[in-house]
This record gives C-alpha cells, sequence and structure tokens, in this order.
C-alpha cells in the first residue's frame, strides 16, 4: 500500500500523534561591524586595545600626603655646574664717605678761623699742611689752594698799607666759598673799581658766575683773566668750580682742552 504525501504543518494547524515538525532556525542577525572592520571584514589597522584598569590607590592620611607633597628633583648627569652670582661691585668712594675727609675739614675750618683772626702765618701754615697730606681731597684742596692766596696778598700787604680793595676782595673770596655767590660777585665789583685790571679778581667773578649757573658771565670774565694772566688757562683747566663746563666747546678751546669725540661706526 503506498504512503499518502507528506503536507506541511501550518502554524494553525495542531500536530498529531507521532507527526514530526521541523523548526525553522532563526535566523542569525549579522553582527555590528566593529572598529576597524568594513562589512564584517578585517581592515589593515589594528583595533585599539581596551584600556588596563588602573587600581585605585590607597587612601593616605594627611600627615602622609603633607609629607610626601614637597617635590623632589633629581639632579641631571652631565648638568652644567651651578656658578655662584658673584657680589655686586662696591660703588666709587664718594668724598663725603673718604677717611681722610673729617680731618681736611677741620684743617680748613681752622685756617679760616685764623684767616678771620687776621693770623695769617699760622693759617698758611695749617692750609699748607692740608695740601701736602691730603692730596686725594681734589675739592678741599682746591679751597685751600684759594685761601692761601689770600693769605699771600695779606702778608704782602701787611708790609706796606692795605689797601681797601684787597680787604673787599678777601669778603668776596669768603662769602664765594660759603656758596654766597651774589655778594661775593658785588664784592669782586666793588675791588675792580680800583683795580680793573686785576687778573685775579676776574677769575674769582667768572668762578661765582659758572657755579650760580650764568655760563655766559663766566666765560666772558674768564676770557679777560686770560688775557690779563695766560697762567689762569691752567688754573681754570683744573679748577673743581669749572667741571661744569667741561663739555662746552667754547670753554675747552679758551683753556685748552681736547675734547675726545666718539663718532658713529659705518
Amino acid at each position: 500500500m503506498a504512503k499518502p504525501p507528506r503536507r506541511a504543518i501550518k502554524a494553525g494547524d495542531k500536530a498529531g500523534k507521532g507527526t514530526k515538525v521541523r523548526k525553522r532556525k532563526a535566523m542569525a542577525k549579522p553582527k555590528a561591524a566593529r572598529k576597524g572592520s568594513l562589512g564584517g571584514l578585517t581592515t589593515g589597522r589594528r583595533s585599539r586595545k581596551p584600556a588596563i584598569p588602573v587600581s585605585r590607590t590607597k587612601r593616605r592620611s594627611p600627615k602622609a600626603f603633607r609629607a610626601s607633597s614637597t617635590p623632589v628633583i633629581a639632579a641631571r648627569k652631565n648638568a652644567p655646574a651651578i656658578r655662584a652670582t658673584p657680589a655686586p661691585e662696591r660703588p666709587p668712594r664718594l668724598l663725603r664717605n673718604s677717611r681722610g675727609t673729617a680731618a681736611a675739614l677741620n684743617l680748613l675750618e681752622k685756617a679760616i678761623r685764623l684767616i678771620h683772626h687776621k693770623n695769617f702765618r699760622r693759617a698758611r701754615a695749617e692750609l699748607d699742611a692740608l695740601i701736602e697730606n691730603h692730596r686725594t681731597e681734589v675739592e678741599i684742596v682746591a679751597k685751600a689752594r684759594s685761601y692761601c692766596q689770600i693769605c699771600e696778598r695779606e702778608e704782602r700787604a701787611a708790609r706796606k698799607p692795605a689797601s681797601p680793595e684787597d680787604q673787599v676782595y678777601t669778603l668776596g673770596i669768603i662769602e664765594h666759598n660759603r656758596g654766597n655767590y651774589d655778594g661775593a660777585i658785588t664784592h669782586f665789583r666793588q675791588t675792580l673799581l680800583r683795580s680793573p685790571d686785576a687778573d685775579y679778581v676776574y677769575y674769582s667773578m667768572a668762578a661765582s658766575y659758572v657755579l650760580k649757573g650764568e655760563t655766559g658771565q663766566a666765560l666772558e670774565h674768564l676770557r679777560k683773566a686770560i688775557q690779563l694772566n695766560e697762567a689762569n688757562r691752567f688754573y681754570a683747566r683744573n679748577d673743581p668750580d669749572f667741571n661744569s663746563l667741561h663739555e662746552n666747546r667754547e670753554f675747552a678751546d679758551l683753556v685748552g682742552m681736547v675734547q675726545v669725540r666718539s663718532e658713529p661706526l659705518i
């Protein structure tokens, strides 16, 4: 007897006894393409490895944290040696800070007091000692030389009747050294009324004018002093009272100073 043909069992049919049902295999879903693959096909690029989990550090106590918070910098090999910064050079010694300034000023003040008391011989001795023993004190020595001229003039005048113009000139020198340049110039002008050819009076007036800041008047009177006495050219060149005129071209030509000019290199 021939077997009947099998029919496909539908979903709504009940399977009978002994009937075998073929289950359809579910189609596998396509896997999502990983990074580094194209449509499921691996490319030549390497996929990134997963990050290695870092183990959490143990919680440290505040004391341990403070102790280890200071960074320690290790010295590198072949590192250049650190040289200590040299100490700055000392500033040049000023006149007021020099050792012999106090002694030189004491001698100068003593000589001025002797001049006021008309003791010119002792005053000259004090001034000579100052000039001999304190040559480095340039400004004080320059003042001492001007007082020496007063002593010499007064000693010469002691041998003959004292002239009023010499006394007036002495007062002018005293006022000049005190810094009263207007008063000194007034005394010098009075002296010139009686001694119009006194070169030293023109020279002293030039020094008072330059310290007062009147350069034109200073150069005019200095030129007259040099015309009357050529030695005043050398005195003005080395006199500290005329230091402010060293950059003045007219003064340099007048006293014979050589100015060094710095020309730009091309």
